[in-house]
């Protein structure tokens, strides 16, 4: 270590399990970070503070003033993605880390070269569909991947080294992505518990790759905000079905699943997937699909010669339903950014 790093790491190297060869594990890492909102904006700057050797940012989003209560690394007026604005951030931090910004959004595409490059993956992501995708990769890839995500007043989190075949993972928990679950833009978010679910991922990737403590290895770890309560569930081996590599055969993409046109007249059906108390009057011709079944209920309406749009509120269900009919063989698309992108 030079003398630089001795200082800036004084009080790190100090606690017993770490001393300089810790200092020189964390040194030595790869780390990427998927998703760079709520979540992985105080992840990246506390692996970064602490001296992570080389940190991947992935995101192809930009800061909206509707991320800005709980995603404290931006400002109204920052510029260009939040991989960006957050790979400046931890450079000021901490200039000795190797920061990388990616400004894409995760995709079959790109999947397998940016976990294959990791130590260890952090999902920070906050759409069922990345979430997925990432850990079938880190199941097939053999690389230990930290789950978060939180919403309302909760949040989760788990540590997956993914050693071997058999070990259990995330569809584990939840064996398929569900467009009928709301999403933090329908329930809302505390910010505080954004923040609180962030330190305890960036936490247990610490641990991780310092080899001390106990993280939520194989566990769920659940934190509740309202009474600052936090749970350890042992997860069991549910899921059995193999997992097919998804970059061999490419599902589609954000960019083939997502348009801007809410132009209901260029669509031969559209669907809504908001209740009544979100929407209580539908446009005319839209029709209203609930929680039970919306997969199903499209397909009534739906023949693979038509052209098809789906909307929420935020446009992250509404991705996760698209991407189901399109892979049923309809022209499906997902409005971006639901109708909260709309002003409406």
């Amino acid at each position: 270590m030079s003398p630089e790093d001795k200082r800036r790491y004084a009080r790190q190297t100090i606690l017993p399990g770490i001393g300089t060869e810790g200092q020189q594990k964390l040194a030595a890492s790869k780390v990427l970070i998927a998703g760079c909102g709520g979540l992985g904006g105080p992840v990246a700057a506390y692996l970064a503070g602490a001296g992570v050797g080389e940190l991947t940012l992935v995101d192809g989003d930009s800061p909206a003033i509707s991320n800005l209560h709980r995603q404290v690394f931006f400002s109204s007026d920052s510029e260009g993605t939040k991989a960006e604005a957050l790979a400046r951030h931890c450079l000021q931090l901490n200039p000795g880390t190797c920061v990388r910004a990616v400004n894409e959004y995760i995709s079959p595409k790109n999947i397998k070269s940016l976990v294959e490059s990791a130590d260890l993956v952090l999902d920070c992501t906050d759409d069922a569909i990345t979430k997925h995708l990432i850990n079938d990769a880190c199941v097939l890839l053999r690389t230990p991947l930290v789950y978060a995500a939180a919403q309302a007043f909760e949040g989760y989190l788990a540590l997956f080294p993914n050693r071997q075949s058999g070990d259990v993972h995330l569809r584990d928990l939840f064996p398929r992505p569900d467009p009928a679950l709301p999403d933090c833009a329908t329930t809302g978010v505390l910010p505080t518990a954004v923040g609180t679910v962030a330190l305890l991922q960036a936490n247990a990737a610490l641990c991780y790759l310092l080899g001390i403590g106990e993280p939520p290895i194989d566990c769920l770890l659940t934190y509740g905000a309202l009474n600052n309560q936090q749970h350890r569930l042992r997860i069991r081996k549910t899921y059995t079905m193999p997992i097919t590599p998804p970059w061999t055969n490419p599902r589609p993409g954000r960019a083939d699943l997502e348009t801007d046109n809410f132009d209901l007249s260029a669509y031969d059906a559209v669907f809504s997937m908001l209740d009544e108390q979100r929407e209580p009057e539908l446009p005319e011709g839209v029709i209203r699909v609930t929680k039970r079944n919306p997969f199903g209920q499209c397909l009534e309406h739906m023949d693979t010669n038509g052209r098809y749009l789906v909307y929420c509120n935020s446009g992250k269900l509404s991705l996760m339903l698209a991407a189901q009919l399109q892979k049923e063989g309809m022209q499906a698309l997902s409005l971006r950014g639901g109708l909260v992108a709309f002003g409406r």
